[in-house]
């Protein structure tokens, strides 16, 4: 890959890596810790990379174990690679794990340097919510999981951070958002009733702003588009790779992992390059739910 361009920041964009502490299978399928591994190996040839983001769905399980799982195997890769590390919760993810482990998701700063926290309890009530400097770029991580929920939401506290953080001094180069759900519409009814809630109010907040783009997840495929005429980009998963021309009712994911390489330039312009890297059963069936399932794990997880 060719190295980035004087003044741009790379973003090594991943997501979904639904990490267990006891090395539990994922959906009893994939173990998501070989997954990861395989990724970051294949990807330690990618020059330039300023920031790592890790877009929601870090855990499985919720555990601080899993947590420091991520943080060992990411973390090291972001501090070799001289490059900052940020992360944001997903709807799997217990935000007590994640804030015993990751604090605020700002883990890493610019050249991989540890970011000092000050330890103050937060109750799993409260969004997690950060933000940091990266090469002229602001990063802003939006919480968007609710607890005891598969849907996602922007809540009054989240977006009140946003609009703050954004209404500060400006930053040199603009700023990045790094949130779970996407503002776009779902490729599955799964995955629609576990969609973004409130779309719109990240619209209004980001609209004539200075966000370059927001980066997202959990569709465990790569799609793209726009919100508030920001774009948005959402990683492929780590954990699989969601069947998106399937059945619409139904649910599949196939064995595969991948990434996104994001350019942003100083100037705004914005280009990104998707890596999947091949496994052992490399598109084969990893799960799949039909519709009758889809419809019990709506009735449980999707919004009402």
């Amino acid at each position: 890959m060719q190295p980035p361009a004087p003044g741009t920041l790379r973003i090594l964009h991943l997501s979904d890596t639904h990490l267990t502490g006891d090395g539990a299978l994922h959906q009893g399928t994939v173990d998501t810790t070989a997954a990861l591994d395989t990724l970051l190996h294949r990807l330690e040839v990618v020059e330039g990379v300023g920031l790592v983001v890790v877009s929601g769905d870090l855990s499985e399980d919720g555990s601080p174990a899993s947590y420091q799982a991520l943080r060992d195997r990411v973390g090291d890769w972001a501090t070799r690679h001289g490059a900052a590390l940020v992360v944001v919760p997903g709807n799997h993810d217990q935000r007590e794990g994640f804030r015993q482990v990751l604090a605020n998701g700002h883990v890493l700063g610019e050249g991989g340097s540890p970011l000092m926290h000050t330890l103050e309890y937060q109750p799993p009530t409260v969004p997690v919510r950060g933000q940091s400097v990266v090469a002229g770029r602001r990063v802003v991580t939006v919480d968007t999981s609710v607890p005891g929920a598969g849907y996602g939401a922007v809540s009054d506290e989240s977006l009140d951070h946003l609009r703050t953080a954004l209404a500060g001094d400006p930053a040199p180069h603009g700023s990045v958002v790094v949130l779970h759900h996407p503002p776009l519409p779902a490729p599955t009814a799964l995955h629609a009733a576990l969609r973004l809630q409130n779309p719109g109010d990240l619209a209004d907040a980001v609209r004539g702003s200075d966000v370059r783009v927001v980066l997202a997840g959990h569709y465990h495929h790569h799609s793209a588009g726009s919100v508030g005429g920001v774009p948005v980009l959402v990683a492929p998963g780590v954990a699989n790779d969601t069947d998106v021309i399937g059945p619409y009712g139904e649910e599949s994911a196939y064995v595969g992992t991948g990434a996104l390489v994001v350019d942003l330039a100083e100037d705004g312009t914005l280009w990104s390059t998707p890596v999947r890297v091949p496994m052992p059963d490399s598109d084969t069936i990893a799960v799949h739910h039909d519709a009758a399932s889809v419809a019990r794990i709506i009735d449980v997880a999707g919004a009402r």
